[in-house]
């Protein structure tokens, strides 16, 4: 149970990490236990790892590990309800690409139905950041940097415009995984083949090239903004 000091200001707070075998599910337990790590943290966490495979390494670094069926399953939501109701839990961190927009899409049904809150974007939110034709989309009405993207059904057009080498990759993907950088229309219509048939929808891009570096961001935003 989660105990509050609001005098000293110190609040135990119980949470449960999802996809604990994963690098984003370790990474959000490697935080908090450096967070508990600290003399002067005013939170302190209990941290519950979820994952559906008993070899994932995060089941065994926190204070409880807990198997669950795959996200793709129909009583995934279930599941995660149940063991939040038991573990008391008060906040749920998403730990897998995969899970984000399952548990999302579900947010306001687990917080109605247990005491936690879930640490994730609005649907609305995820929906676009997911797609990243949506995303390119999105970059460009509102006048922000991107690159320039294009659906292969207007390759030719893009081809005529911006020339070999492009980048290929599914609009959903994550990882690099099928991501391809094609030399010409041959290695293009493979890669897009390939895409498709790992049941993904592919884009094509411009190649950004000359720094050979990558840059990523993230936003984390309280419950009070």
């Amino acid at each position: 149970m989660a105990e509050k000091d609001i005098g000293s200001k110190k609040i135990n707070a119980n949470v449960l990490v999802t996809a604990a075998g994963g690098i984003v599910g370790q990474g959000i337990i490697k935080c908090l236990k450096m967070a508990n790590a600290s003399i002067d943290a005013p939170v302190k966490y209990r941290i519950t790892a979820t994952d559906m495979n008993g070899q994932a390494a995060g089941l065994y670094r926190c204070d409880d590990g807990i198997l669950v069926p795959p996200c793709s399953a129909l009583n995934f939501i279930d599941v995660l309800i149940e063991n939040a109701r038991q573990q008391n839990i008060d906040a749920i961190y998403v730990g897998s690409d995969e899970e984000l927009l399952i548990i999302g899409n579900s947010a306001r049904r687990i917080e109605d139905e247990t005491k936690a809150k879930v640490i994730s974007c609005p649907p609305k939110v995820l929906i676009t950041s997911r797609d990243k034709w949506k995303t390119f989309e999105f970059l460009k009405s509102n006048n922000l940097p991107y690159a320039a993207s294009s659906l292969p059904e207007d390759g030719e057009s893009f081809i005529q415009e911006h020339g070999f080498p492009l980048v290929v990759k599914p609009r959903e993907g994550y990882g690099s995984l099928h991501f391809y950088l094609v030399n010409n229309k041959d290695e293009m219509g493979y890669a897009i083949s390939k895409i498709e048939k790992a049941g993904w929808r592919p884009l094509l891009q411009e190649y950004l090239n000359g720094s050979n570096i990558e840059f990523t961001s993230g936003v984390t935003i309280d419950r009070f903004g």
